[in-house]
């Protein structure tokens, strides 16, 4: 799902996560130094890939809390305000 992507599937998984814990795009972009639109990215191929990308997040860890919030993130496509 993440071919040809610069970074590592754990930095992936650790930056939904951080969404998941209802943390903003810029705060991702200052803690780990990931642009915004390549988080956007991830998101929109995570939202076309569900069930692969469920299989890659059980293997991670991420809770359900964690999970729930990341979906409701993706159903609002990241706009403010929406978590």
């Amino acid at each position: 799902m993440f071919y040809r992507c610069c970074h590592t599937e754990d930095e992936i998984v650790e930056c939904m996560s951080m969404l998941g814990d209802h943390n903003s795009l810029a705060a991702i972009h200052r803690i780990k130094g990931i642009k915004e639109e390549t988080v956007m990215k991830w998101l929109e191929k995570a939202s076309n890939h569900v069930g692969q990308f469920e299989r890659i997040v059980r293997k991670k860890k991420l809770s359900r809390v964690q999970f729930d919030a990341l979906w409701t993130y993706v159903e609002h496509k990241g706009e403010k305000g929406q978590i």
